[in-house]
């Protein structure tokens, strides 16, 4: 068996408590795919920016930002107001990013306009939200 990377282990083991049972159950393939995405998940991140905004009732407004590192918001950078609307759709978003951090290729590549859950007052909602996603070097 080829020697484990030691930060991956490390990572398995103390951050995320896996068992060694677990741990050896990990491929070589998968291994290396996670460590391109711990590489690449400290060197980006996404940007959710409100692009348009019309008769939102969680009141996202244009400009405004959610910022994601890895899997988690970025409270402290995100200056939006969380909806389950608007983040539901954006979870689409973050798992092509993830994928491609996982296989180091095309990592901050554009990931195009997303939009919120409610479909607008033209098609029997209320608001309407529309995202610019966008992957930025940390």
């Amino acid at each position: 068996m080829a020697e484990r990377d030691p930060m991956i282990m490390a990572f398995a083991k103390d951050m995320l408590g896996m068992t060694d049972e677990d741990i050896a159950k990990i491929t070589p393939e998968k291994e290396a795919e996670y460590k391109n995405a711990m590489e690449n998940l400290t060197r980006y991140r996404i940007v959710a920016e409100v692009v348009d905004s019309k008769y939102c009732t969680a009141l996202l407004q244009k400009g405004q930002k959610i910022v994601f590192n890895g899997v988690q918001i970025d409270k402290d950078a995100s200056d939006c107001p969380l909806c389950v609307g608007a983040i539901a759709p954006l979870h689409s978003t973050l798992s092509v990013y993830l994928d491609r951090c996982m296989r180091g290729k095309d990592v901050d590549a554009p990931i195009g306009g997303i939009a919120c859950l409610d479909p607008g007052m033209e098609v029997g909602g209320l608001g309407h939200v529309l995202f610019d996603v966008r992957i930025e070097a940390v």
